[in-house]
């Protein structure tokens, strides 16, 4: 059984917390990449012991979070949603690949399905109508107090400005790197500059970053 650090156990407490005290049905966390995110939603996952359904937006993702609750509550039954994978029925936790499961037809399959917790990895991608079109179908946007809707994310900022409050009603835990850097919990930052000479001025650049296709 994996053994929680401090941030994680605390983490785990204030969004608990704040759907028992200030009924946050829908709680974002913030922490940075390397900090044991999906380790902190698998076990609160296990701590309600509800049915469960995890969004992610990369195959990657998909497979780590299947892995992770495998190490946390190994004795929940797994599902995976994702092109041909179709493995939800009567399973404690699925594990869904947004592109499939927002598809026509395929949402509308597991409608019926008692999901109770749904969590969004990389939550900063919420606001998409694919995220908000799964969230309003299984009901998590209505403020039931029977249900969950968490978030989580290591950027709760996006480059194009749009907020995050149209999905989330509160950052209920939040973390620096800095933080994590002089806790322990993450190697310190290096920077290094590669001059290469290269002549960028006719790239243009949006959303605050170069334009790939011109970049290329």
């Amino acid at each position: 059984m994996i053994q929680l650090r401090d941030y994680q156990r605390d983490c785990l407490r204030a969004v608990l917390a704040a759907r028992e005290e200030k009924n946050v049905t829908r709680p974002l966390v913030s922490l940075p990449t390397g900090t044991g995110k999906t380790i902190i939603f698998a076990a609160l996952a296990r701590e309600l012991g509800w049915r469960t359904l995890v969004l992610a937006h990369r195959d990657e993702l998909v497979r780590q979070a299947a892995d992770k609750f495998q190490m946390v509550w190994p004795e929940a039954s797994l599902g995976v949603i994702k092109a041909d994978e179709d493995d939800f029925r009567d399973r404690q936790v699925v594990v869904a690949s947004v592109q499939t499961l927002a598809r026509p037809g395929r949402l509308e399959r597991v409608a019926h399905e008692d999901f109770r917790l749904l969590v969004i990895d990389e939550a900063h991608h919420a606001p998409a109508v694919s995220y908000r079109r799964i969230a309003d179908y299984l009901l998590f946007m209505d403020g039931e107090p029977e249900r969950l809707l968490l978030g989580v994310t290591a950027t709760p900022r996006r480059a194009d400005a749009v907020g995050l409050g149209c999905v989330f009603q509160e950052v209920v835990y939040h973390a620096s790197i800095l933080t994590m850097i002089r806790a322990g919990y993450l190697a310190d930052l290096r920077g290094l500059r590669v001059k290469a000479g290269g002549d960028l001025s006719g790239v243009g650049t949006r959303s605050g970053d170069f334009v790939e296709r011109q970049l290329a």
